[in-house]
């Protein structure tokens, strides 16, 4: 399950260059995080896994070029190259004229966010491809993905600087368990549960109580998380609903019962994480589906 946010956003721009060779070409990387982009891995990615399944419709005498807008922080826990691999998809899922539902974008990005996070990777991209909040099911062939229209807003603590380098994916699904107890497993899926039927039924209070309660995934990562106990007390302080890390971390993210509580929260959060690294407050609400801007 995972959650599209509004605070950032990627942009592909895509279009068909004549006199190629079949391949992809990034002519172009800007945006407020573009400086942190070595390689836009998931991008060309999305190109490959593309071009593997659909070759017929990609000619060997044109290339593919594209432009990207850098606008989601890098290694900050908030679905990156997702985002890219996402906008990549439905840019070149249009530019060809691919037809692709919604279920089989979602599935040809998180093949895409592989490409950097070493396995596919499908949670991320789904929120970014399909908006609002998104649940999915990995299948023996393809995905099974439903969208909920849950409306919400977020407080998030945000360290400026990428305090993992590279690898902090790879890393994260390292310090996680190989196996656990079934008491443990019943008592997550139980929570997914309820938390999937609050969203429904727009429950914040019961979504918030379900979304801390975790007992596999956020015990083994806290302890790389700086000031993680001190953001989680000043989110709870501060009123917020639920506090989780925010994807792999280090960001940290609260569930708030509106726009101006979130700011309330998100203060909170940044001034306790600064203590231990500089921190922002950033606010958020769900965020709409991925979309094309214009085309010709």
């Amino acid at each position: 399950m995972a959650v599209a946010l509004n605070a950032f956003y990627d942009e592909v721009e895509a279009r068909i260059e004549s006199g190629g060779s079949g391949k992809i070409v990034v002519e172009e990387v800007r945006g407020p995080y573009a400086e942190h982009v070595k390689n836009p891995t998931t991008v060309v990615g999305a190109f490959e896994v593309l071009k593997s399944h659909f070759g017929y419709r990609f000619a060997n005498d044109v290339d593919v070029v594209i432009r990207l807008f850098k606008g989601v922080p890098i290694g900050v826990g908030l679905g990156s190259s997702g985002a890219s691999a996402a906008a990549t998809v439905v840019a070149l899922s249009n530019l060809f004229s691919l037809g692709l539902s919604p279920s089989d974008l979602v599935y040809m990005a998180g093949l895409a966010e592989g490409y950097a996070a070493g396995t596919p990777h499908f949670d991320n991209v789904a929120a970014s491809v399909l908006g609002k909040l998104v649940t999915l099911a990995i299948l023996d062939k393809g995905l099974a993905v439903k969208r909920i229209d849950f409306d919400a807003w977020f407080a998030i603590a945000m360290p400026t600087k990428n305090i993992f380098g590279e690898g902090k994916t790879k890393t994260m699904r390292e310090v996680l368990p190989k196996a656990i107890d079934l008491r443990k497993a019943v008592a997550n899926w139980s929570r997914l549960a309820v938390m999937i039927a609050s969203a429904m039924q727009g429950d914040l209070e019961t979504f918030g109580k379900m979304m801390e309660l975790d007992d596999v995934v956020e015990p083994a990562r806290a302890r790389l998380i700086p000031c993680y106990s001190e953001v989680r007390a000043a989110a709870k302080k501060a009123g917020g609903l639920g506090v989780a890390i925010s994807g792999a971390g280090p960001s940290m993210i609260a569930l708030a019962r509106g726009e101006s509580h979130a700011r309330e929260v998100a203060n909170s959060m940044a001034e306790a994480y600064s203590k231990c690294v500089e921190a922002v407050a950033i606010v958020a609400k769900t965020a709409q589906e991925a979309h094309i801007i214009y085309s010709t």
